[in-house]
């Protein structure tokens, strides 16, 4: 049975999760500062089986107004089993709790599909999501 648990996992249970994605070949991060980005979630949740971490989900937010779902993830092994749809499900629950309006979320590309089944709608182009990026230096 799967156990989960709204909270930031240990970082030793966390890494090899996170490498997992692959997203490290882009963002080239180290342990301690993933450890810091994910300690900062304003709500998490924990996707354990036979104690290992096999799922993580996090949103930041303001807790009145906004929060952003980031680093949905469920090892490659794992997925298919519904915990990436559990793990959105809890995330949105949380904010919902705590009375958060809006919640947003960043999808990677072709996973749209993923996050329509669970009530998520892609912004219409008259209101396009934009990003900033600070250049390193």
């Amino acid at each position: 049975m799967i156990e989960y648990k709204n909270e930031v996992p240990d970082i030793k249970d966390y890494w090899p999760l996170y490498l997992s994605t692959g997203w490290n070949e882009v963002f080239k991060m180290d342990a301690n500062s993933v450890e810091r980005a994910i300690g900062n979630s304003s709500f998490a949740v924990s996707a354990y089986w036979q104690g290992e971490l096999i799922g993580f989900a996090r949103a930041v937010s303001d807790r009145v107004m906004y929060a952003t779902i980031y680093d949905v993830m469920v090892l490659p092994e794992q997925r298919g089993r519904g915990i990436g749809s559990e793990l959105v499900a809890n995330i949105t629950r949380q904010c919902k709790a705590a009375g958060v309006y809006s919640v947003h979320l960043f999808a990677a590309d072709g996973t749209e599909p993923f996050y329509q089944r669970s009530g998520f709608q892609a912004r219409p182009p008259s209101m396009p999501g934009m990003r900033y990026e600070a250049e390193e230096g």
